[in-house]
């Protein structure tokens, strides 16, 4: 995909010092008006809207997922903003994350300014339509990242200029859903079910269908929903399932759930961003520190305890205690465990790149106290990294970041069907299907919706682990405090001859509390804007 824009698109976009992020505008209407005289002008200027996708996604390139600031995670570089997130630093005046309040506004009105004129630009009818279709996709997807961080928002259908009114309230939570899933089926009239190949990177019909269906999911779930209203279960279900038996798209669980996010463009993929042609960010930020990464990124043993054992059990009870129907073998830790784990996880003894991982304290790899570049809980990432690329080295690779896939679309419907009428045939089959991919046991027959709720939840947690999803799956369930708010562990590993000895540590404590569901809008903007009002509790 094009992203870079002559000098004329970067006048384009300048912003001035107006009242309000809501309010910023070109200063030279001229040079607005020459980006849209010309559709190869306009596709550079609609590129630039893509561009957003890539700047404000979670710092994630070079060294950052959100994961490091969930239980499944630590931010092992103590000079990220995930660090400084987990240990309380977040107020109105102040976000480590990220400002994205002003973020997303500002990619709303790019896509708000190419809304605006495209239908006026000349040229073929038929490419401007699919050119609007994207961004009513963007401009949709930049209003439910907000809904996301900070609940409802603003609703800002035009491009406004200093002359209007600014001082807007937000709007209420089911008129942000509706505009949400307004703007995506409009988009999704407008968009192909696929591109050509050297279209990769732009919206289809499946990916507005997408987003549509997890706009639906978020405005059902108890931190938007707090009476339960079944409906809004009912139609996110609806959303999920017209993309699972939709005559017109083609997709299907990839066959290997390790190669599923290093195969770009494969069958699962329902959109993608193409992030690089040329990097090795994923590998030099949270590749092992013995092989010259940086350990970013490293799984909790939280984490590690709920992956199943291959029979489909518990490897410890809720207590702690070990399951004794598992096969869990204290002294054999990661033995015999979900196959995802070992997709996932890398954990001492692993292979790895030639040798075998030594996260034992002395190791190559092992726990260095206070050191930013080497995990604290002796646990590795190994989802979304390249073995065969050398860190300290000039291998690069094109990658890609999954933002929709089959998988995900499953099991929003499975949660939605369950929590609308229960565990039906279709939830059982969405859920054994996510696990049958793994090798993994069906679930057992008889659940209530109860039991099926927690399954789901479970395996959200192991199928999308590190994906981003944890991070607002806790929240939108409104469950933070027991979640977030506890320390997190890791593995102490220390020879004693010949044997391992295996000590669960804690690691970090974490802060959460009921307010941090939703993130504090900037005060900056509160100050701007008398009708603004600032989420509870901030």
């Amino acid at each position: 995909m094009k992203r870079f824009l002559n000098c004329l698109l970067l006048l384009v976009l300048a912003t001035g010092c107006e009242k309000s992020i809501l309010d910023r505008q070109p200063n030279d209407q001229m040079t607005e008006a020459a980006a849209f005289e010309d559709l190869l002008v306009t596709e550079k200027f609609l590129n630039n809207v893509y561009a957003e996708l890539y700047g404000s996604l979670y710092n994630r390139t070079p060294n950052y997922l959100l994961a490091g600031t969930t239980d499944d995670a630590d931010a092992a570089n103590l000079t990220t903003g995930g660090y400084q997130f987990n240990i309380g630093s977040l107020s109105p005046t102040g976000n480590p994350l990220g400002d994205y309040w002003s973020i997303y506004y500002a990619a709303i009105r790019k896509a708000n300014i190419f809304l605006k004129n495209i239908d006026n630009v000349p040229g073929d009818g038929a490419i401007k339509q699919r050119m609007k279709g994207e961004a009513l996709f963007l401009k949709a997807f930049f209003y439910q990242q907000l809904f996301k961080f900070y609940g409802p928002f603003i609703i800002v259908d035009q491009v406004l200029s200093v002359n209007d009114d600014l001082a807007l309230p937000r709007n209420t939570v089911s008129e942000c859903a509706s505009y949400i899933t307004g703007l995506a089926d409009e988009a999704a009239k407008l968009l192909p079910v696929a591109h050509e190949s050297s279209q990769l990177g732009r919206a289809t019909k499946g990916a507005a269908l997408a987003l549509k269906a997890e706009a639906l999911l978020f405005f059902a779930s108890p931190l938007y929903n707090p009476t339960n209203e079944v409906q809004r279960w009912v139609d996110a279900a609806d959303a999920a399932e017209a993309i699972l038996t939709g005559s017109d798209f083609n997709y299907e669980l990839y066959n290997n759930y390790q190669n599923l996010f290093l195969v770009n463009n494969n069958s699962e993929v329902i959109y993608a961003y193409m992030a690089s042609a040329s990097t090795n960010a994923m590998e030099a930020a949270n590749g092992p520190s013995g092989y010259g990464g940086w350990s970013g990124t490293s799984p909790t043993q939280e984490l590690v305890d709920a992956y199943e054992m291959v029979n489909g059990m518990a490897p410890l009870n809720p207590d702690g205690s070990v399951n004794p129907l598992s096969g869990y073998d204290p002294a054999k830790p990661y033995e015999n465990r979900d196959p995802r784990f070992y997709a996932s996880i890398l954990y001492n003894g692993a292979p790895w790149q030639g040798r075998a991982i030594e996260s034992f304290v002395g190791g190559a790899d092992g726990i260095s106290i206070g050191t930013h570049t080497r995990s604290q809980t002796g646990y590795f990432l190994k989802k979304f990294l390249d073995e065969s690329l050398v860190v300290n080295s000039s291998q690069r690779r094109a990658a890609t970041w999954i933002l929709f896939r089959l998988g995900t679309v499953m099991l929003d419907f499975a949660e939605s069907r369950n929590e609308a009428s229960g565990p039906d045939a279709d939830v059982y089959a969405a859920v054994n299907a996510i696990r049958a991919r793994a090798n993994m046991p069906e679930l057992p027959e008889g659940l209530t919706q109860d039991e099926m709720r927690e399954r789901i939840r479970h395996e959200r947690r192991i199928e999308l682990a590190f994906e981003d999803n944890r991070f607002w799956d806790v929240r939108r369930w409104k469950i933070g405090i027991e979640t977030f708010g506890k320390p997190i562990h890791g593995m102490r590993i220390t020879r004693v001859g010949d044997a391992l000895n295996y000590e669960r540590v804690q690691v970090r404590s974490r802060v959460f509390d009921d307010r941090r569901h939703f993130f504090p809008i900037p005060q900056s903007e509160i100050n701007k804007n008398s009708n603004l009002e600032q989420n509870a509790g901030w």
